[in-house]
């Protein structure tokens, strides 16, 4: 952890050795009360972190580390922190929940509140959270949106949006009520303020 800004802006406040993974694209999770959650493809799976400080003084504790398909894991989104609950699609090596999008209980990111579902899978799935409603691209160019919950999936609506799809991993942008989508080939521009 490093200070943001003031006279200490770059110092490193705090570090920890227990996070040590190659390949990481999600960024970590920020969370109230000083909680932290650290996600990776690759099969290493996640960590949450306690932070504290007294006297200016910081320390930092693992709470929990578990492999992928143990609980909420991430390989290329970053996970959304929502009305005290985490969402995200969990990685190809994610067991039984593989591609699905969760729903979990950052207080025990092993706790599963509700998955999409066996029939319901995403691929490396970016997705973003916008007008009370998540948007979720699957790898070949379908978008899902639904209701945020904390206690079901709630599936509003789902559209091809990019026609022969493939390797749509890259993050959703949404801006002016524009949201850019795109593949490993072509990108797509949907007017969201069309009725």
């Amino acid at each position: 952890g490093v200070a943001a800004d003031g006279p200490e802006a770059g110092k490193v406040l705090w570090k920890t050795s227990a996070w040590n993974h190659s390949v990481v694209a999600p960024s970590p999770v920020c969370m109230p009360n000083g909680k932290i959650f650290m996600t990776a493809g690759y099969g290493a799976g996640s960590m949450s972190l306690q932070l504290s400080e007294s006297g200016g003084q910081f320390s930092i504790k693992v709470l929990q580390v578990y492999p992928p398909r143990d609980g909420l894991a991430c390989e290329q989104q970053t996970p959304i922190y929502w009305q005290e609950h985490l969402f995200g699609v969990s990685p190809k090596d994610g067991g039984s929940l593989r591609n699905q999008f969760l729903c979990v209980d950052p207080s025990d990111c092993k706790k599963i509140v509700w998955s999409s579902g066996p029939t319901k899978r995403f691929g490396l799935g970016p997705y973003l959270l916008a007008d009370n409603k998540f948007f979720l691209l699957d790898d070949e160019g379908t978008l899902t949106i639904m209701k945020p919950s904390t206690s079901k999936y709630i599936e509003l609506d789902q559209v091809k949006v990019i026609p022969d799809g493939a390797d749509a991993w890259a993050p959703l942008a949404l801006a002016d009520g524009y949201l850019l989508l795109r593949d490993s080939k072509k990108m797509v521009c949907v007017d969201m303020n069309k009725r």
